[in-house]
């Protein structure tokens, strides 16, 4: 094998014992390898031609074509929009109840509705709507509203956003009860959702919820909420006060948390996001406002 002439080899020579030593042989590559490898070059040569490839000091060379990635990319924003033209300009004329019916407009809507709460919802609200309890956040994904669920409601809370007040009731916050008339209405309201308490402080706190501290006005006899309930039969307005017979809390509802709640009261607001609010840098336009409602009551918790 080693004196074998035909081998073409670099002449490199180890590990030789016995006569047969390792050896480099000099082959060629391929010619179709060959080829592939020049027509790129050829092919690199021409695309620095014809498109952005080189810096400059001002800038980069533009190509003779003109093209630039930015330019691609309104391109095919510009196509984009054309195309949701169609769909845009059917929703604008459709009420909510329209556009419900049409399963086309409707998944058009949510699609785009799902991309208007990522930029702006979920910061608060979570992802699909989940809540943020920490921050009193409501989750949308339920079916427990504070101001109604249905399309039209919904709508009007992101267009006029809404403002909620639980006023602060121990009189060191500002308010006119004691800690222990307050540990008696939190023994009550904790009662109301099935929670085991004192069955003196409850009755204590019975009377306290639909006397002097008057919360029945605004969460009604039974506890169910503005929504749901009522006081002396009576349909309570729309004041966004909580129901607290269902166990689903916006700050938490063990017994330290719902005691705070009562002590110093909670603040809440959700903010407009329709026409006048350009100023806070956050209106929506129209038509987004409908996808955004038709997004959040698809989301599971819509009535």
């Amino acid at each position: 094998m080693a004196d074998n002439k035909d081998l073409d080899t670099t002449g490199h020579k180890w590990d030789d014992e016995e006569g047969f030593p390792l050896q480099e042989y000099n082959n060629p590559l391929p010619k179709w390898w060959l080829n592939s490898f020049y027509a790129t070059i050829i092919w690199s040569v021409v695309y620095w031609v014809l498109y952005p490839a080189w810096p400059l000091p001002d800038g980069f060379t533009p190509g003779t074509l003109g093209t630039t990635m930015r330019g691609e990319y309104q391109k095919e924003m510009d196509e984009a929009k054309a195309k949701q033209k169609v769909f845009n300009d059917k929703l604008d004329k459709l009420s909510l109840k329209e556009i419900s019916k049409d399963n086309q407009l409707l998944q058009f809507s949510i699609s785009g509705g799902k991309a208007l709460f990522g930029d702006n919802c979920a910061p608060c609200h979570g992802p699909a709507g989940i809540g943020v309890k920490a921050g009193g956040f409501p989750t949308l994904a339920d079916d427990d509203w504070l101001f109604g669920g249905d399309l039209d409601t919904i709508h009007e809370t992101i267009t006029n956003g809404r403002n909620g007040q639980m006023p602060a009731h121990l009189n060191t916050a500002g308010g006119n009860f004691t800690d222990a008339q307050v540990d008696d209405l939190t023994a009550y309201v904790l009662s109301l959702s099935g929670k085991s308490t004192d069955k003196a402080a409850m009755t204590r706190g019975d009377a306290l919820f639909r006397g002097e501290a008057g919360c029945n006005n605004c969460h009604g006899d039974k506890g169910n909420g503005s929504f749901k309930g009522t006081v002396n039969g009576e349909k309570l307005p729309q004041i966004g006060a909580p129901n607290l017979t269902d166990g689903i809390w916006l700050y938490g509802g063990d017994p330290k948390t719902v005691r705070e709640s009562i002590a110093k009261g909670r603040m809440g607001e959700m903010p407009a996001w329709g026409a006048g609010t350009k100023e806070s840098g956050r209106q929506l336009g129209a038509l987004d406002i409908k996808k955004l409602a038709i997004y959040v009551h698809s989301l599971g918790g819509g009535q």
